[in-house]
């Protein structure tokens, strides 16, 4: 059964096989196949209210699960699975590109700031082709991040993104970062 309504899932993130979400297995019961294909999806099933709902590759959840890893783990070649080839980050980031590329180059510049990033989803908010993303952002500090040189603390912020998503994978993706709980992470 293909979700067509609104639903929301909360809980911690967990590794698990893309492969699983893509061939109709259901979010809760996605098994890694490979440590280097794991990516992060919550692990709570969708609500009772959609129980029995499977998540599918077109619904654009195996899209956002790749964007996750690519950001936790360094792994550019997930973005080729999540990101179309018209993908735009709204704001833009000074110099980054569009599409696949443009994703990817987003994984390097953040991890260059982040290094051991860890992309912790607390929940996800399903609206027709938009998927709200409650995120923390866990990493060690290392280079500069709004203004501020690297500290190398180890600093979590929150993050809230909107994915939009057409054909199964994300063209938009909008997002807000608690620059003011960062600041006061690294003593600012």
């Amino acid at each position: 059964m293909t979700c067509t309504s609104s639903w929301t899932v909360r809980g911690p993130v967990a590794a698990v096989a893309a492969a699983a979400v893509l061939t109709g297995g259901s979010v809760a019961e996605a098994k890694p196949a490979a440590a280097a294909d794991a990516v992060p999806v919550v692990e709570a099933a969708v609500p009772a209210a959609e129980a029995g709902t499977e998540a599918r590759a077109g619904d654009g959840l195996s899209a956002v699960a790749h964007f996750y890893g690519a950001l936790s783990t360094g792994n550019t070649g997930l973005m080729a699975r999540a990101v179309g080839p018209d993908w735009v980050d709204v704001p833009t980031h000074p110099g980054l590109g569009t599409g696949v590329a443009g994703a990817q180059q987003l994984v390097r510049e953040i991890r260059a700031v982040f290094p051991d990033l860890v992309e912790a989803v607390t929940g996800i908010t399903r609206s027709g082709n938009r998927i709200h993303v409650s995120l923390q952002h866990c990493g060690t500090h290392s280079a500069e991040f709004a203004g501020v040189p690297a500290t190398y603390k180890y600093v979590c912020f929150r993050g809230e993104e909107t994915q939009t998503v057409r054909n199964g994978l994300i063209s938009t993706t909008e997002h807000w970062e608690d620059i003011d709980g960062f600041l006061k992470e690294v003593g600012k």
